[in-house]
């Protein structure tokens, strides 16, 4: 194989998505419904049929769109930007590969890979400042799914609710980007310089700011965040990424939600008194499978949104077949019949005939 071919090679494959496959919705479930990442794909990479989730890495471009829609964080791509501080200013930087910039750092496929998460993690480091630059995105076949500055605006009105200070996104041309971009490399140099260094740059007047490489990524062993946790909310009030919401007439309270629920975003509790079904959108991901395996289709996942009713009351009822107890919402329309939902699907008026002969 000749060198050239073989170095496009490597390249093409550095650009591709790694996957973990146990994250995944269809690793743990299989009537899981999720398809975001076949669906945000610009170049059709990704299939999925009733068999797999394929990626095909010959139409795969590296863009990086699945990272951030995955509700698991099973698609990883080894990404970086530049973070650090400007004066008083904490901020972080990234360009898309149609910016007209030189300086490769912090240059990703396409901006709108940067994710919630990634947005509040750094945020709960004070850094609340966006510089980027980007090619014209109207024109671009990746400008599809949820956008980085949407995605910006839907965390500020979670922050807006709680009385916290505002997340700043800006477009810059590629020049102020460049100017920025040197600034936080050439301190990112300087940090890595030894102590007599270090200190002959402070006397020199070279370090004003301080400066890293964010990683965008994650690895197999890395510890999973959930998007709720991030969410720096006061009083236990917030708007959720994710937040979901059982019917309490169509359920028929078969706890299915809450034995499959990856995170336990749905809490059955039974404390010798009060019966109930309690939902915590801190630790949901957004990944339907409580939406899948419900059969009466009575479960709902809203994103950005206050949680009106956190708990769901439920009642004792004895089925008049089998005489187990069972428990349904109180206000279900299942509380009127006499029979458990496993006896509902038996055909009670059948005769039991004895063969003797």
């Amino acid at each position: 194989m000749p060198l050239k071919e073989l170095l496009d090679r490597i390249r093409h494959e550095e650009r591709l998505p790694e996957v973990i496959s146990e994250r995944c919705v269809h690793e743990v479930v299989e009537v899981a419904g999720c398809s975001s990442c076949v669906d945000i794909c610009p170049r059709q990479a990704w299939t999925l049929d009733d068999e797999s989730l394929s990626l095909d890495t010959s139409l795969c471009d590296g863009c990086g769109l699945c990272r951030p829609v995955c509700p698991e964080d099973a698609i990883s791509i080894e990404r970086e930007i530049l973070i650090g501080d400007l004066g008083q200013r904490k901020v972080a930087l990234c360009a898309c590969e149609e910016a007209v910039v030189q300086q490769k750092i912090a240059v990703v496929p396409c901006i709108h890979l940067v994710g919630i998460k990634d947005i509040l993690k750094l945020y709960r480091q004070d850094y609340s400042e966006w510089l980027v630059a980007t090619g014209n995105c109207s024109e671009c076949t990746r400008n599809r799914g949820v956008k980085f500055s949407e995605r910006i605006d839907r965390i500020n009105s979670a922050l807006f609710l709680n009385s916290l200070a505002p997340i700043s996104f800006y477009r810059v041309n590629g020049v102020e980007w460049q100017r920025i971009s040197n600034l936080l490399v050439e301190k990112l140099a300087i940090s890595r310089l030894s102590r007599r260094g270090f200190l002959r740059g402070m006397l020199d007047g070279g370090i004003g700011t301080k400066s890293a490489i964010h990683k965008l990524y994650e690895s197999e062993g890395d510890v999973f965040t959930l998007p709720g946790e991030l969410i720096p909310d006061r009083d236990g009030s917030s708007v959720w990424p994710y937040l979901p919401c059982i019917d309490s007439v169509r359920c028929n309270g078969c706890d299915a939600c809450v034995k499959l629920c990856p995170h336990g975003a749905i809490e059955f509790s039974d404390n010798g008194g009060r019966l109930y079904y309690r939902m915590k959108p801190r630790s949901c991901t957004g990944c339907g499978i409580c939406m899948d395996v419900c059969s009466e289709d009575a479960i709902s996942v809203t994103a950005w949104s206050q949680m009106e009713r956190r708990d769901v009351t439920l009642v004792r009822v004895k089925c008049t077949s089998c005489g187990n107890p069972v428990h349904v919402p109180a206000e279900s329309r299942f509380r009127s019949q006499e029979h458990c939902r496993i006896c509902a699907q038996v055909n009670h008026h059948k005769n039991l005939y004895q063969i003797v002969e």
